[in-house]
């Protein structure tokens, strides 16, 4: 029985993600009838059958993935610090495993195939902390605070937060100040709609204006949010 190392498993995952267009697929997101499967079975359908797989691995891939190794292995200097969540902690044994069986259960293979979308979204994540921090010196508030106010600026940093399906927005004003909001996916819109890049027009009330303790930089905080493309 074959038994793969964490890298060769990632790199499997990783051309999972290009076939799929960069995206996660879940299971509950399969559509047969539109040729969408999950990025898990397709990962371990290109493992058990390459000869018969669309999914090919190629070298690119293999470098990605060591990219991505390479990233993550900061979570074992993290657990210096502060305890891991289980996730984490999953992809720590996971990234430094030689004993991968993609036969039986092997306990760390369901995170694998997300693992490119993980590091995606972290890679934004902390570009955006990053800037943050930059603007620590020059932000502003935005609007009055307990009133609405109109809005206008591009999208910086947005994060799909699954357990309420939506969106975490941090919109950068023409003032280069910082606003952020929750936006709830099922009024209507979706997460390209709060693409980083996306010029926004919105309307909204301000519910908080308060220096962010991670980064330091002002921040205007406002809920109620209504976006004028929701009129088109």
């Amino acid at each position: 029985m074959k038994l793969f190392t964490g890298t060769e498993i990632i790199s499997y995952a990783v051309a999972v993600d290009n076939f799929q267009g960069g995206k996660y697929i879940k299971s509950h997101e399969v559509d047969k009838e539109k040729g969408i499967e999950s990025s898990f079975k397709l990962m371990l359908g290109a493992i058990h059958n390459p000869e018969k797989s669309e999914i090919k691995v190629t070298d690119a891939d293999k470098k990605k993935a060591e990219e991505i190794v390479d990233y993550f292995e900061g979570l074992v200097f993290k657990a210096m610090t502060r305890k891991l969540s289980d996730f984490e902690t999953k992809i720590t044994e996971l990234i430094k495993a030689d004993d991968i069986s993609i036969n039986g259960k092997d306990t760390r293979l369901p995170i694998v195939a997300s693992l490119p979308s993980v590091y995606k979204n972290n890679i934004k994540h902390d570009t955006w902390s990053e800037k943050e921090r930059e603007l620590r010196k020059t932000s502003g508030y935005e609007g009055t605070l307990n009133k609405r106010s109109e809005f206008t600026g591009e999208v910086v940093m947005s994060r799909y937060m699954n357990r309420t399906h939506s969106m975490l927005v941090a919109v950068l004003t023409p003032n280069g100040n910082i606003v952020k909001f929750f936006y709830d996916l099922y009024r209507g819109l979706n997460k390209e709609d709060f693409a980083e890049g996306t010029e926004l027009t919105f309307t909204a009330f301000v519910k908080k204006q308060e220096v962010s303790t991670f980064s330091k930089a002002k921040e205007t905080f406002v809920n109620r949010v209504t976006l004028s493309k929701e009129d088109k």
